[in-house]
């Protein structure tokens, strides 16, 4: 069984765990280390089970804890060699500790203890940006955020996932009708910018099964709300297919088994809170 938690998403901050109860990653860290080690705590995930942190991209809220992790524990932060070429300026200012960077190129394999980590190229305005496929125990997971455009090839990894994590940026009217500059508009719909909530949910109508988990991630707060994405998902994701808006800042955890699979495609879209009471019934 693979445990799963987001411990936060949004600009606030991003940091997604995964454990098997003996070894545990972490995708992005963009929350203090006192944050990330009370939410091990908090979901009983031992911290000397932690064996590394893959990150995404080096905005800070994506990897401002990355330094004080590397420190604390003295262990690898992996990032693409594209990222460790091209920002040797942030590294600097965000304090990493250089010996523990780890660094792969994109279409190689990492395996951590229990975990095989596949990284793909995304694109975004921060050089070397990538996306994970994510391995363990015969369960996949896919992690797609910060990217303007979906890129070529991803579709067929995330096709084999049974959880995928999509960022659902903004909602193309709301961003708009928003006080935001042309220029910083343009950013975020551009090929280095973020995803839409109707790209994001079209590529989970594409990509998801009957009995997969979907979790739409990174809104905006300020050109984006939950019930916007709710309303592309009831129009777009057919049912059968267990979907969860993760809220700005909000907590949340899973499970991924065989339990999990059973209520997902009983329920379809149910509620987290019936799903765990369903499992605990049983």
């Amino acid at each position: 069984m693979i445990h799963y938690v987001v411990l936060t998403t949004g600009s606030c901050g991003n940091c997604y765990i995964f454990t098997d109860g003996n070894d545990t990653i972490a995708v992005d860290i963009g929350v203090t280390f006192s944050k990330f080690r009370k939410g091990l705590d908090g979901h009983g995930i031992p911290l000397d089970s932690v064996r590394a942190v893959f990150l995404t991209h080096l905005h800070p809220d994506h990897s401002k804890g990355a330094g004080v992790f590397q420190r604390s524990l003295g262990l690898p932060v992996y990032m693409s060699s594209d990222a460790r070429a091209g920002n040797e300026a942030v590294i600097e200012r965000q304090r990493f500790e250089k010996p523990l960077i780890s660094t792969y190129d994109f279409g190689e394999t990492i395996d951590v203890g229990a975990f095989s980590v596949y990284p793909f190229r995304s694109y975004h305005d921060s050089v070397g940006s990538a996306g994970y496929l994510i391995k363990a125990h015969g369960r996949s997971f896919f992690i797609l955020t910060d990217t303007g455009v979906v890129p070529e090839g991803v579709e067929d990894l995330a096709l084999c996932s049974d959880v995928e994590f999509i960022e659902a940026n903004y909602d193309d009217g709301m961003l708009e009708a928003g006080h935001y500059t042309a220029a910083l508009k343009r950013r975020i719909r551009g090929e280095y910018g973020h995803l839409s909530n109707s790209a994001a949910v079209g590529f989970a109508s594409r990509t998801a099964r009957r009995g997969d988990s979907v979790y739409f991630v990174h809104l905006s707060r300020n050109n984006n709300t939950p019930e916007l994405v709710r309303s592309e998902i009831a129009r777009t994701i057919p049912s059968g297919i267990f979907c969860k808006v993760c809220e700005r800042g909000e907590t949340f955890e899973g499970f991924s088994d065989d339990e999990e699979k059973w209520w997902k495609e009983e329920k379809g879209e149910a509620s987290e809170a019936e799903g765990l009471q369903e499992r605990k019934a049983r």
